[in-house]
């Protein structure tokens, strides 16, 4: 069995868990995105490289005209203006996102254009859109990609300064959210302040998704909580049968190794984006990480995301090396 094979079934118990579990309105659409998903998959890993490259900056293009019509035409959903809504699905163009930065770096590095500026202002403008929205998971997905691919456009000592000052502006700015809460609110305005209350109102337990999901995992009666199926689906399907637990987790387990490989620039990628929102996810579930929405691969309901993943899976085991 070919070593791309390989990985599909870990996936495919994932899938499953996932379809049995959801309420009949969103088991046939998760079926549909399924196979659109593997469909999609399979296209991704068997297309021409050329075809690819050709597309990247048409693609780059493209996913931030949609960042920029979704803060303009679409509705609030949950406190965020994420989603292109149709008849009978939406797009969630944050997700599309992901696969123009991923490409798009790696157009540059083989294109030999490994311009600083260039490279940092490709990142900034969907950073900016999808913080606009807001989407703060999407926003640290980009962090990853971007430090990823930050070796081959910065020296190493470039890098440590970049960091530095990255994390003396944080520590600054979390200083005067807690110590200056007044002085917060006149540089960032009250949107700001309230999008990080929200983060740490897990430290104080308040939020009601938290609790329910908690309390429904420790007592396997479920309760009611919003985002069920997306961001808190571990913790309804746990509650339901916590054996599923261990396969779940083995699941992941397998996953991340088979796509570890530190030669392949977009495999490596996206094993630390899987590693970030699993980890991320079922902590959240568990109160010990913020509630920032950040899906489980192949088991949250949605098809941006599960579509996009994927993309990235097929394009991961592709010959693509730096």
């Amino acid at each position: 069995m070919k070593r791309y094979l390989k990985i599909i079934i870990p996936i495919f118990i994932l899938l499953i868990i996932s379809v049995i579990y959801l309420p009949l309105s969103y088991k046939y659409k998760e079926i549909i995105f399924i196979i659109i998903g593997l469909f999609v998959f399979l296209i991704t890993n068997k297309i021409k490289l050329k075809y690819i490259k050709k597309a990247i900056i048409p693609l780059y293009i493209l996913q931030n005209i949609l960042l920029i019509y979704v803060l303009i035409k679409s509705n609030f959903i949950n406190g965020s203006r994420g989603w292109i809504e149709f008849k009978y699905f939406s797009i969630q163009p944050s997700e599309l996102t992901k696969i123009s930065l991923i490409l798009i770096s790696y157009l540059l590095i083989i294109n030999n254009k490994k311009s600083k500026l260039l490279y940092i202002i490709i990142y900034l403008i969907p950073t900016i859109l999808t913080f606009l929205q807001p989407d703060t998971g999407a926003i640290i997905i980009y962090a990853i990609i971007f430090l990823i691919f930050l070796p081959h456009f910065f020296a190493k000592k470039e890098i440590i300064l970049f960091s530095f000052l990255i994390l003396t502006l944080l520590l600054s700015l979390i200083s005067l959210y807690f110590f200056n809460t007044e002085f917060f609110i006149n540089i960032l305005g009250t949107s700001m302040f309230y999008r990080i209350d929200r983060l740490t109102s897990f430290i104080n337990s308040n939020n009601l998704q938290i609790n329910n999901a908690l309390i429904s995992i420790g007592s396997n009666k479920l309760l009611y909580f919003p985002e069920a199926y997306n961001d808190f689906f571990f913790s309804y399907v746990i509650s339901q049968n916590s054996f599923l637990f261990i396969i779940i987790i083995l699941s992941y387990l397998f996953i991340l190794l088979f796509l570890y490989n530190d030669k392949n620039i977009i495999r490596k990628t996206l094993f630390y984006i899987f590693l970030f929102q699993i980890i991320w996810n079922i902590n959240m579930n568990l109160n010990l990480t913020p509630v920032i929405g950040i899906p489980l691969p192949f088991f949250s309901y949605g098809g941006s995301h599960l579509i996009t993943t994927f993309f990235l899976l097929g394009l991961s085991f592709r010959k693509i090396n730096i």
